[in-house]
């Protein structure tokens, strides 16, 4: 296999992500020091995102027979290397006050992140398999990091277990497609659907399912969820910022980039089962989260909401591809902004008080002490709910409109009967804010930009939410890029 100049000048994204990597490693070697290796990490990301312009001009694009690299890759890389630099922003203020190396969080940030842009661009079964891994394995040290919170060590435990066993569903998938193909990459599969037997066609979808179900796995999606409330209460709210948007944003854009490489398989069966996961999905998350006084763990279930939503865009993949691709870049763009945000002011507060403040009725009355975080929390959940004038609206509102041209009724009703208790589920907490405050706790003010050590994080929630407001409002800008993505 010979690689071009064009083609290593279209890797520069991850050759300064590889970079970055090495420099670490070599400076805690040397010598330790925290402040440093943030501002070079966070630095090294932003040199990241402004390549990705320079990578437009180079795609569409293969190198070898491993990757393939399009204009809604560069997107979804965008969106990752917008979570990584949020992620490393907020954790300082946590990492100050840990006893024990810090250094290492970035360099498992840097690993992560990079196992999850090659999974974006992945184009091989073996090379996708690889990167998930790569993004995966760093995420159990991440979730464990803070090993003297309060069930991080279990969480991190469960987390390896669950995610071995979808591990092993997606070599297993492998191997069965393999067995039939003898080849790996995406494009000979569905190339071997229209010519195959019925009976070895039967091993493929098998080999298909195992995949799909590892996948589900990593989204959590009904059933593949129960692991999903438990992990997201012990892991410290500065990695959960980073594990639900990283992650999922990854394995979503290999989920749908995989199923576009299988149009051929005409399954209904397939179609059915995934129609009721995305039904269960959306009904069971909501309702779920109903119940819950833990921040974190009310995230967990509504994530499982959240992407039964835009599993809906799967359904008519096969037929419109193109507008699929356009209504998840949307709605994970807002998902992607209101995650930061929302996980960037519990860790704020969590930070200020030297304490995990997670529960629902420590933030009663929070407007009363912090006006500014408890309107940005109250946009950030009424985005979340797709309330109007917010972008998750407008993802919301592309989701929406999929179901009707696509004729989707029962699916329809299910996701108007999920909005409904979504904006309870919300409402709850947003109310919470304004009343009374009780809590002795919260009555103080954070102050925060009179403090250099948060006034960056406050920055990134501000803008976070600027950009739910903004887009939200006046959507066409980004509209307008992510069809231009399209045409590269």
């Amino acid at each position: 296999m010979i690689i071009n100049i064009q083609q290593l000048t279209a890797f520069l994204p991850f050759f300064i992500v590889i970079f970055s990597l090495t420099t670490v490693i070599l400076s805690i070697s040397y010598s330790r020091n925290h402040f440093f290796t943030a501002v070079f990490v966070i630095l090294s990301f932003i040199a990241v995102f402004f390549s990705l312009f320079f990578l437009t001009s180079q795609v569409p694009l293969d190198v070898g027979i491993l990757f393939h690299i399009d204009g809604y890759s560069i997107f979804y890389i965008g969106m990752i290397i917008i979570a990584s630099i949020s992620t490393c922003v907020f954790s300082y203020p946590s990492l100050v006050r840990y006893p024990y190396n810090k250094e290492e969080f970035y360099l498992l940030i840097l690993i992560s992140n990079l196992g999850a842009i090659l999974s974006i661009v992945s184009n091989h079964m073996s090379s996708l398999f690889i990167n998930i891994e790569i993004m995966s394995i760093p995420m159990f040290g991440l979730i464990a990091y803070f090993n003297n919170k309060k069930h991080s060590l279990e969480s991190a435990f469960k987390y390896v277990i669950l995610s071995s066993i979808a591990s092993s569903f997606l070599l297993l998938g492998i191997s069965w497609v393999y067995s039939i193909s003898g080849n790996l990459s995406f494009s000979s599969i569905n190339h071997v659907l229209n010519i195959i037997s019925l009976n070895e066609k039967l091993v493929v979808v098998f080999g298909i399912i195992m995949i799909l179900i590892s996948l589900f796995f990593k989204l959590s999606i009904v059933p593949f969820h129960l692991w999903t409330p438990d992990v997201y209460q012990g892991t410290p709210s500065v990695v959960l910022s980073f594990f639900s948007t990283v992650g999922k944003i990854s394995t979503f854009g290999i989920l749908l980039h995989f199923l576009s490489h299988i149009s051929s398989l005409n399954n209904n069966i397939l179609y059915f089962l995934l129609s009721l996961i995305t039904i269960f999905s959306m009904l069971i998350g909501n309702l779920m989260a109903l119940f819950q006084n833990n921040l974190k763990r009310f995230f967990g279930y509504s994530s499982i909401s959240q992407l039964g939503y835009l599993f809906v865009v799967l359904l008519v993949s096969k037929n419109n591809y193109l507008l699929s691709l356009e209504a998840s870049s949307i709605y994970l763009c807002g998902y992607l902004f209101s995650n930061i945000a929302y996980f960037g002011i519990i860790n704020l507060v969590s930070n200020f008080y030297n304490n995990s403040v997670n529960s629902i009725s420590s933030y009663k009355g929070f407007f009363w002490s912090e006006p500014g975080l408890s309107s940005i929390l109250t946009l950030v959940l009424l985005s979340l709910a797709g309330f109007p004038m917010t972008l998750g609206f407008i993802g919301k509102f592309y989701i929406l409109s999929i179901i009707i041209k696509e004729h989707l009724w029962i699916v329809g009703i299910s996701f108007l009967v999920s909005t409904i208790l979504g904006f309870y589920c919300y409402l709850r907490i947003i109310i919470n804010l304004y009343l009374d405050p009780s809590n002795i706790l919260l009555g103080q003010k954070l102050n925060i930009f009179k403090n250099w050590l948060y006034a960056p994080s406050a920055i990134i929630i501000f803008f976070s939410a600027m950009i739910i407001l903004i887009l939200g409002v006046y959507p066409n800008p980004l509209i307008n890029f992510i069809k231009l993505m399209s045409f590269l």
